[in-house]
């Protein structure tokens, strides 16, 4: 019986295909916007020629000469790339393992070309069976982006279990919800915004239709900052979304922000929330990261969240520590060991050993 819901539960948090989202500590340590690496101006999904270049001479351990000069264009004005997630959880109660489960996760196909000023960018993510197209309005500093895509919130970190994208999905420890409404099922939603690029900020806004909720729709804001102190790169935002003509009104603000000196980076950001589900909640996350060496890093992770901050009880802290192995270039290896501790008298769910396979070209 143990097992049989734990392997449930792994099936809803992981089976669910989610986009690739861009890293946002590859933005701050390169002191820029996720535009910098990535076609879409919210970060990311396929990548342009920098983001290509900057993946084979920074991220990974070796890069074979065959690699070298991979640039993704398979027709003149034609850039095609893909993303295959898989991803597996354990779970132990003490020393007995309660569980394992391991399941597809992505499986995206991106393509891109472009008309002058015009880029056309498409997103087929095969088992979740959605379709995604954007067109995108380049004019010097400002852009337009209408199509079928997903808004910009707070950011947008690679791993929906952060509490401050979808957290745990499935409820395991008892409160009503645990984690931020951002989890992978979330499909692709008709989409208009515009955008600026000024200096080193990045201004946003815009509108969607049936995002969160078929019958609503959703206006979002974000504005972000890059810059440096001395020798160390800094960023800092704030996000805004809300619902409107919905019963619920759900209203979010987001702050975040990061830190990056040498080899040391550390990102954060907090999410409060107006009627996700009763009054308002509180999600925070806070990663420490050292790059050992090329191709290899390890993290420190701190995330919480209360979906009610004027009861105590209904809380809960998760610590991750987790390793990042780059061996070759498209190929991104992930364990990460967590452990949550609950502010009520529910009993812990034990430790969490968590892996996860990333192919991408």
């Amino acid at each position: 019986m143990i097992k049989q819901s734990v392997k449930l539960y792994a099936f809803f948090i992981f089976f669910s295909p989610t986009f690739l989202l861009a890293i946002p500590r590859y933005a701050l340590q390169n002191s820029s916007s996720c535009i910098l690496c990535h076609v879409n101006p919210s970060g990311g999904g396929l990548r342009n020629d920098y983001g290509i270049l900057y993946g084979l001479d920074n991220l990974t351990a070796k890069v074979p000469q065959k690699f070298s000069s991979y640039s993704g264009i398979v027709l003149n004005h034609i850039q095609i790339g893909g993303d295959v997630r898989i991803q597996s959880v354990s779970k132990n109660k003490g020393d007995i393992p309660d569980g394992l489960a391991i399941f597809p996760m992505q499986a995206n196909i991106q393509m891109k070309t472009n008309v002058k000023q015009l880029t056309i960018l498409a997103d087929l993510a095969t088992l979740q069976s959605d379709f995604g197209v954007q067109f995108l309005y380049n004019l010097k500093d400002n852009y337009i982006r209408v199509g079928s895509s997903k808004p910009s919130f707070g950011l947008r970190l690679a791993d929906h279990t952060v509490f401050t994208r979808g957290g745990n999905i499935k409820l395991v420890n008892g409160n009503h919800l645990e984690g931020m409404p951002f989890t992978p099922r979330l499909k692709n939603a008709p989409i208009a915004e515009i955008g600026r690029l000024q200096g080193n900020g990045h201004l946003t806004i815009g509108m969607t239709k049936g995002y969160l909720s078929n019958d609503s729709e959703t206006f979002f804001g974000k504005a972000e900052h890059y810059g440096s102190l001395g020798i160390m790169n800094r960023m800092i935002g704030i996000s805004y979304l809300k619902q409107i003509h919905s019963k619920n009104g759900l209203e979010m603000i987001n702050l975040f922000g990061g830190l990056s000196s040498g080899k040391l980076s550390w990102m954060g950001e907090m999410t409060i929330a107006e009627n996700l589900v009763l009054g308002r909640s509180l999600a925070t996350y806070s990663e420490l990261t050292y790059k050992m060496k090329s191709g290899l890093n390890i993290s420190g992770r701190i995330d919480f969240f209360d979906e009610n901050i004027s009861f105590t009880q209904d809380a809960i802290r998760r610590t991750t520590i987790g390793l990042n192995y780059v061996p070759l270039p498209f190929l991104d290896i992930k364990f990460q060991i967590r452990s949550s501790e609950l502010f009520s008298d529910v009993a812990s769910k034990g430790v969490e050993l968590l892996t996860q396979l990333h192919v991408w070209f």
